[in-house]
């Protein structure tokens, strides 16, 4: 049996969530580390929280698109290490209670979202995962990473590669 919708999204989000966990676990060592919640790559983007909140925000998203129910809708955004664990372990949570049978069953179905204050588009569950959801997941697991970097915070690819687990690291293109 090849791949399914659920081993193409369920899965894949788990991992990206554990490497993001892992990390932030890793962040929390370093010696500047409150200083890194509030880091940017650049100015007009979003810091290091806000990276944790939209990365769990569309996995949420997804996981409750590909489940049939509406999605949660976290409050606020997280503002401690702590705090962005807490949201990560909600999601992950989330994730290991999807159905797969019904995950595999709503690739196809089309359904109504909003993109934007005012416009909505009608968008497959599959198309939505591939081309929507999944693309957003990863930009916030590359930006956090990529923030933690800029600041000077060299971590251990062999122990995010660890974290991801072998599949986890072949879909994260890891070497």
């Amino acid at each position: 049996m090849g791949n399914t919708l659920y081993d193409g999204t369920i899965t894949v989000v788990q991992a990206i969530l554990n490497t993001l966990s892992h990390i932030l676990r890793q962040a929390e060592q370093l010696p500047n580390a409150n200083a890194l919640l509030d880091a940017r790559l650049y100015t007009d983007m979003y810091p290091l929280t806000d990276q944790v909140r939209l990365a769990t925000q569309f996995s949420e998203n997804l996981v409750a698109r590909l489940t049939a129910r509406e999605p949660v809708t976290f409050p606020g955004k997280p503002t401690t290490f702590s705090e962005c664990h807490e949201r990560i372990e909600t999601v992950l949570k989330t994730l290991n209670e999807a159905d797969k049978n019904v995950v595999n069953q709503q690739g196809d179905i089309v359904g109504t979202m909003k993109v934007g204050p005012e416009a909505t588009i009608e968008i497959g569950g599959a198309a939505y995962a591939h081309t929507i959801a999944l693309p957003n997941i990863y930009f916030h697991l590359a930006t956090t990473y990529g923030i933690l970097r800029k600041e000077g915070n060299f971590l251990n690819l062999a122990i995010v590669k660890h974290a991801a687990g072998r599949r986890g690291a072949e879909m994260l293109a890891i070497p």
